[in-house]
């Protein structure tokens, strides 16, 4: 024990400069959006490594549950194209073209934060650029917040700056999904008409409104209603369709929009 403390007398300054080089970190990341965002997008070359080895070891012994989906998702893509070739749809079908989408493998995941990030193996040299939509087989999953070269970071459904354009499905009426912290599988549908008619078990779905998204990618579905006391709004609480804390695969929708339009919901990002 009297060599331990000896050891650390001698060695004082040391430990005292590494105790105030991690405060110093802490407040610069902790305290300032541009540097904290930055370290935790993880989209620089030696992270995303660093992540995508990590996950490999993860994904080979989790391959079972990876065939699992990917047959789940080939039995609705199916389900897709008959429903397409029937209501031949010449729009939907370019929406859901192969062309317009980029698979994408998850690397790191937060779900517990107040504001989560996902990292995904592609990046602006396959052709993946900030403001694209992601999902996965089962649903939406987030926006492209940052495209590095190689990697990219999306800012999911799990987090406060995230707004994805949401309707019920089989109706018009629309609202914005967003996420106020808290449970990781639920989140608020907010703005929805006063009038529309909405009961709990119902699907919301993406309302194809920009080129985020396409239309009718499932979000969630209805376990509460409340409507507000302003009498113009309801608030509906949703159970999300995805998992968070589950993704492997995912795909990143890259139809491009009118400028304009893109545009507008870049400066909405910012």
């Amino acid at each position: 024990m009297r060599s331990l403390l000896d050891f650390i007398i001698r060695h004082s300054y040391v430990f005292l400069f590494i105790l105030l080089e991690t405060l110093a970190l802490v407040l610069l990341f902790g305290f300032n959006d541009r540097q904290k965002e930055a370290f935790l997008t993880s989209a620089n070359s030696l992270s995303g490594t660093l992540y995508e080895w990590r996950s490999n070891v993860g994904s080979y012994f989790s391959l079972r549950r990876e065939n699992a989906v990917l047959a789940d998702e080939n039995s609705r893509l199916r389900s897709m194209l008959y429903e397409l070739a029937d209501s031949q749809s010449v729009n939907t079908a370019r929406s859901m073209s192969s062309e317009g989408v980029i698979a994408a493998r998850v690397i790191d995941n937060s779900v517990r934060k107040d504001d989560n990030y996902i990292t995904i193996d592609k990046g602006s040299r396959d052709g993946v650029s900030k403001g694209m939509g992601v999902y996965s087989p089962l649903g939406v999953v987030g926006v492209v917040m940052v495209a590095g070269k190689r990697y990219s970071v999306v800012l999911p459904v799990l987090n406060g700056r995230t707004s994805i354009s949401s309707k019920i499905k089989g109706s018009d009426s629309f609202g914005f999904l967003e996420w106020n912290g808290g449970d990781p599988y639920k989140a608020l549908l907010r703005d929805v008409p006063y009038h529309s008619t909405v009961n709990v078990g119902d699907t919301i779905v993406t309302t194809g409104f920009s080129s985020v998204f396409p239309e009718n990618i499932p979000v969630g579905t209805v376990s509460e209603v409340e409507r507000l006391s302003n009498g113009y709004t309801l608030k509906i609480t949703v159970n999300l369709a995805v998992d968070m804390s589950d993704l492997g695969w995912v795909y990143v929708h890259s139809i491009t929009a009118d400028p304009e339009i893109e545009g507008m919901y870049q400066q909405i990002l910012q």
